[in-house]
């Protein structure tokens, strides 16, 4: 049996690898090859194509980075077509993978979505195309199997994946004591994982030690794909992410994955998100939440603040952080947090997808 895997971004990865760990030990004959990242090809996937290349977020850098993204499309596509694959399973990513279902679809190869295209949020006319060109969508938010069954299409919620995984990697005593200089509160400072994410947050970030550098002591988290020279003048670690969520007293948080790993870990957050100007121009065009952190979305209410625009005001972000770094505020977040990791459903979501995929099979 031949599984064929496309994860476009490092979250993707992630999860595309924990799912082939598990298909493995119900599939132990099968092969996997498609797109992914290192996380991937040590699980044994045969990487065609390296996710990073690809790996981009909002319509801006979609159209400067479009000949890239059409090459890849086309060797995907042209993989799918020329090899004899039991199975396509897209892993988010929907720009491109709702693409290659309709390539699957016409090899006659079935297609298990997992972690489904959040149409839920902006793009409800791709429901056309999840209702013809998938099987089935194996969904990790509580709300999404209700929204797409109403909508004809098969799905399965499995429960979220990251509550198997985030946790601390370390004490408290040990983390302090090999990554903090003094006694002072922490504030975890993660501007994301793109690099143009870097660019667009880090100096905003920059601001708040320049003002709380007294009260707080503060930390930012590198991922090992950004340069470091982006880093320049705030100390940083690029290891044991958990952990600094877990000891840091707030943190500020680039929208994405990270947020909801907070959440999981249950610390209080404000949520950033610069936007470059076209993509802010689209966006409130197409976007039907309300918010744009999933802490906020699968909460249905604004627990935490988010920032979020074209420009954001560095007085605003001051603001938003003493609110919640204030013991009464920051104890009411901490305890409600716990009514998110509740609504995400029980551990072993990987293990779940896994047993659904080799039964549908």
């Amino acid at each position: 049996m031949k599984i064929f895997l496309v994860a476009g971004e490092d979250s993707g990865d992630l999860h595309g690898a924990m799912l082939v760990r598990e298909l493995r030990r119900l599939l132990p004959q099968a092969e996997f090859e498609g797109m992914g990242g290192e996380r991937m090809r040590r699980e044994g996937v045969r990487i065609i194509e390296d996710f990073h290349r690809v790996s981009v977020v909002g319509f801006q850098e979609v159209i400067t980075n479009w000949r890239i993204l059409y090459r890849t499309y086309h060797r995907l596509a042209e993989t799918l077509r020329q090899n004899n694959y039991s199975l396509f399973i897209p892993v988010d990513y929907p720009g491109m993978n709702l693409r290659l279902c309709r390539v699957a679809k016409e090899r006659g190869i079935k297609v298990f979505y997992y972690i489904s295209p959040q149409v839920w949020a902006w793009g409800e006319k791709r429901i056309g195309w999840i209702r013809k060109y998938v099987d089935l969508l194996l969904v990790i938010l509580p709300f999404e199997k209700d929204f797409f069954q109403k909508r004809g299409i098969r799905a399965e919620f499995v429960g979220h994946p990251l509550l198997d995984i985030v946790h601390p990697e370390m004490e408290e005593g040990e983390f302090r004591d090999r990554y903090c200089r003094t006694s002072l509160p922490l504030i975890g400072l993660l501007p994301g994982s793109r690099e143009s994410e870097v660019k667009r947050h880090l100096p905003l970030m920059k601001t708040l030690i320049t003002s709380l550098g007294d009260e707080f002591e503060f930390l930012a988290l590198r991922a090992r794909n950004v340069p470091e020279k982006l880093f320049a003048g705030v100390r940083y670690i690029s290891e044991n992410p958990y952990s600094l969520m877990k000891y840091s007293h707030l943190l500020v948080v680039a929208s994405g994955t990270a947020t909801l790993e907070a959440g999981i870990i249950g610390t209080p957050m404000v949520i950033l998100y610069k936007i470059p100007l076209f993509t802010y121009l689209v966006a409130r065009f197409l976007i039907r939440v309300p918010y744009i952190g999933l802490v906020n979305i699968v909460m249905g209410r604004e627990l935490v603040p988010e920032l979020v625009g074209v420009k954001i005001d560095k007085d605003a972000l001051l603001e938003k952080v003493r609110d919640i770094s204030e013991r009464r505020e920051n104890s009411r977040i901490r305890v409600e947090l716990e009514e998110l990791r509740r609504r995400l459903g029980e551990r072993g979501a990987v293990r779940r997808a896994a047993e659904i995929i080799w039964k549908n099979l």
